[in-house]
């Protein structure tokens, strides 16, 4: 018996080693043969695992309408102006129509001013984004810092009734239970309008526990917003053992379900077919950042939102600023330079942004840095600055401001001294920042921000 255990102890020990050393080196081989994909058998255990290579492949494929035999003809051309190259400056948001001794925010900007001056009013962020933003990393930092400077007020925004990122969130917590069916930019199986988190949520009497974590007055008072589509007459939530008949009859409705001092709400959906999206804990007045997560997308999936659904989100004064940050999952290749698919791929979901919400500015944010392992060493995707080129010529065209985060963290080889240096600002797959770099990454874009207001009193550049 004791000969038997130690044949399946060394059976497992070499087997754990030889898979081990394949996700060692695979990376490097498959830079000969592209057949050859990562392997990475600590994957699951990971805080952010990376999708993989193939996934993100037919993911980018996958959009029919995106691409057309045309399009795909369609080669990148620079913009050739002297204003374009302001796009590689760093720690400055860039509106390409105006010199930078302008704000490049001007509307959202004015607004902040007015609440600033003591005006009650709500400044609403929207923010887009893949798996580096996820589990509210990046966006608490820099919604945390807004409300501090700007009223004081905190409320974490969105949250949906599930995600799985709700395990390591510490801006609220949500626990969710009873029977849900969760429609998604990767699976439909309804026709009711996913939402800017790109999902849409039904349940028979579901539950949902939400803890807001921001809110650091017990005085005050957070308003508490059922997120969901079209409701009846008859349609009654319990909201903390209370039963409370709610009413909707639009495609997009946000319903106040409770006004306290209250952090914790406790809600109970009706046993109806409702598409459901989540609540919004939030300060009655104040800065609001909603945090838009969706891990292994490239942003071509908000081509999909229903532009009905979209007319009737703008038409309600919901958001003053929509940021789109995307990009590190189009590299899933180490040699890969040309991204003119990309380019062809997110103009005309910008434009689609554009033209559906008129009212409210926009702000792109290129990708972060990457690395690949070429030979032995892990440097920045050969690749990266071409798609930051692209990036810029895409907020170029379209009239949207440009953040350089690339640049602004430090630009080449930055992500391989967060991973290797004492401090561990990033994770291992040398893509996500670890909870400390997200910090960093949420002060840097603050700091950013923040130059940006203080050039409406053309006060001097506080941070750099």
């Amino acid at each position: 018996m004791k000969n038997y255990n130690k044949k399946v102890l060394i059976f497992i020990t070499l087997s754990f080693l030889f898979l081990l050393a394949e996700s060692c080196f695979t990376s490097q081989l498959s830079v000969y043969w592209s057949s050859i994909n990562n392997v990475d058998i600590l994957s699951d255990i990971k805080l952010f695992p990376e999708p993989a290579p193939t996934e993100i492949k037919k993911s980018l494929l996958a959009d029919k309408g995106v691409f057309s035999s045309d399009s795909l003809k369609i080669r990148s051309a620079y913009p050739d102006s002297m204003s374009f190259i302001q796009y590689r400056l760093p720690r400055v948001f860039i509106n390409f129509k105006i010199d930078t001794t302008r704000p490049a925010l001007p509307i959202i900007m004015k607004k902040l001013s007015a609440l600033n001056s003591g005006q009650k009013v709500k400044v609403r962020i929207a923010w887009f984004g893949d798996s580096l933003i996820e589990g509210d990393r990046i966006t608490q930092t820099v919604r945390e810092l807004l409300q501090d400077k700007f009223s004081g007020n905190h409320g974490v925004g969105f949250v949906p009734f599930k995600s799985i990122t709700s395990q390591f969130r510490i801006s609220a917590i949500a626990r969710s239970s009873g029977s849900w069916v969760d429609d998604n930019f990767k699976k439909r199986s309804s026709n009711d309008p996913l939402f800017f988190s790109g999902h849409v949520f039904y349940s028979s009497s579901g539950r949902l526990s939400l803890r807001d974590n921001t809110v650091k007055d017990s005085s005050q008072v957070l308003e508490k917003w059922l997120i969901c589509g079209p409701l009846d007459s008859n349609t009654v939530v319990t909201v903390n053992k209370s039963n409370l008949p709610i009413n909707g009859s639009r495609l997009f409705n946000r319903v106040l379900i409770d006004r306290s001092q209250k952090k914790s709400i406790n809600l109970i959906v009706p046993s109806k077919w409702i598409a459901l999206y989540g609540v919004s804990s939030e300060p009655e007045y104040g800065v609001i950042i909603d945090n838009f997560s969706f891990r292994g997308i490239s942003g071509f999936e908000l081509g999909r939102l229903n532009e009905k659904f979209l007319d009737e989100i703008s038409q309600s004064g919901t958001y003053d600023l929509i940021v789109i940050q995307y990009g590190v999952n189009v590299m899933f290749r180490a040699y890969d330079k040309n991204y003119d698919y990309y380019l062809n791929g997110m103009d005309p979901v910008l434009k689609k942004i554009k033209t559906h919400f008129p009212n409210t500015e926009l702000l792109m944010i290129s990708c972060t840095d990457r690395a690949f392992r070429y030979g032995t060493e892990w440097k920045t995707a050969v690749g990266l600055d071409s798609l930051l080129k692209i990036q810029a010529t895409l907020a170029y065209n379209n009239g949207i401001p440009f953040f350089n985060f690339y640049q602004t963290m430090g630009g080449n080889g930055t992500i391989v001294k967060w991973v290797e240096g004492a401090d561990r600002l990033a994770g291992r797959d040398y893509i996500h920042p670890s909870p400390r770099g997200a910090v960093t990454l949420g002060n840097l874009f603050y700091n950013a921000f923040m130059n940006d207001y203080y050039k409406l009193s053309k006060k001097s550049v506080l941070y750099k």
